[in-house]
């Protein structure tokens, strides 16, 4: 069945000198409702080098979201279902037209669409692997035979797919993983109540601006970044935090032409990205002065399903779309309810809807999008 694909054209008007962000995000939700704003996120965090966990249950747009991401000039994107020594020495290959060289001072992108389709054996791999990577710059596995890896000098930004279930597994099975994700990742909640019920599948490719500037200067003593800063504590460690706001708010200047920060960078990307980090960030809790700060899984869950619905849903409802019993619901939403990210109508009431703040958000970011 052929679907008819929405005309775009308006969204770059003959003339024009530059597009806007907005223009960027709006071609996706015409097409995506509800992607624009998660799909930016993911073009910033390329140009911040920052890797990215998108976390969602099935349906959200998570792995959608990393199929939108344009390819930035001067980047290495692939796709991976799987990982082996074998196919990393082919990649490399592919850059250095199989000879065996080193890959040097090249910006990778790796795309993973769904973690789930990694095996133990494939997920170890891209433990060692990506970490290497991303906190030295290189790695090697040399050999006289295939496979020969030589990464130096390289940057690597990781795009990574993966549903709250796996995602908690990984953290309790892995120390490493912990750590990598702690440390070397932002954990961006996909959540979206603008989604249609039947969304086509239109291979549809973003159109970036003319030009992205090479580079932005930040004067720190002219730019405010706290609520960056703050945004990121806790996603990552907090000695980190300060290094993320930088990045990013240099990314949007990047993004948006300009040649060095402005404080309306920052703040525009607190605007559009707040509800999505900061509902991760604040569901983590430690059980005890001696334990690291987790995400239960089914407060993940819940949450997405939650905000799938623009309006309140019954506890039934929620119980049916997660396949579990009503009294799977109640503790979940009694500790989503005391973090403010859901509400009722009343104290007895087996109804739940997202927060106000969250409400607010997606109201005017729907009404953005012509």
């Amino acid at each position: 069945m052929s679907h008819p694909i929405p005309n775009l054209r308006p969204l770059f008007p003959i003339g024009r000198c530059r597009m806007t962000i907005f223009d960027f995000a709006n071609q996706i939700d015409q097409v995506y409702r509800g992607l624009g704003n998660p799909t930016l996120y993911s073009t910033l965090s390329i140009l911040a080098n920052k890797s990215v966990f998108f976390i969602g249950e099935s349906g959200t747009g998570k792995t959608r979201t990393i199929r939108l991401t344009p390819k930035i000039e001067g980047t290495y994107v692939s796709k991976w279902d799987t990982i082996t020594y074998e196919e990393l020495s082919d990649y490399c290959g592919s850059l250095t037209n199989y000879r065996k060289e080193i890959i040097r001072n090249k910006h990778l992108v790796f795309k993973i669409e769904e973690f789930a389709t990694f095996s133990d054996y494939h997920r170890e791999l891209f433990l060692t692997v990506g970490s290497r990577i991303i906190s030295d710059g290189r790695f090697v596995h040399t050999t006289s035979r295939s496979p020969f890896l030589n990464i130096q000098d390289c940057k690597l930004t990781m795009l990574v797919a993966i549903q709250p279930l796996l995602y908690n597994r990984l953290c309790l099975k892995y120390t490493e993983w912990e750590a990598l994700s702690h440390d070397r990742f932002t954990k961006f909640l996909v959540l979206n109540p603008l989604r249609q019920e039947r969304t086509v599948n239109i291979p549809l490719v973003a159109t970036l601006p003319r030009k992205i500037s090479t580079q932005a200067t930040l004067n720190e003593n002219e730019v405010d970044l706290n609520i960056l800063v703050n945004l990121f504590k806790k996603q990552v460690s907090d000695g980190r935090a300060t290094l993320y706001a930088r990045d990013y708010a240099r990314a949007m200047a990047r993004f948006m032409g300009a040649e060095s920060v402005e404080q309306k960078h920052v703040n525009l990307f607190h605007q559009l990205f707040y509800p999505y980090l900061n509902s991760f960030k604040v569901l983590q809790k430690a059980d005890d002065l001696n334990s690291p700060r987790k995400v239960t899984t089914a407060n993940l869950r819940l949450l997405g399903e939650i905000a799938k619905y623009t309006d309140y849903v019954s506890k039934s409802k929620l119980a049916d779309d997660l396949e579990v019993d009503k009294r799977n619901i109640e503790r979940p939403a009694k500790e989503l309810l005391e973090v403010g990210l859901i509400e009722k109508p009343s104290p007895k009431a087996g109804r739940y809807r997202i927060s106000e703040p969250l409400r607010k958000y997606f109201d005017e970011y729907d009404g953005r999008i012509p």
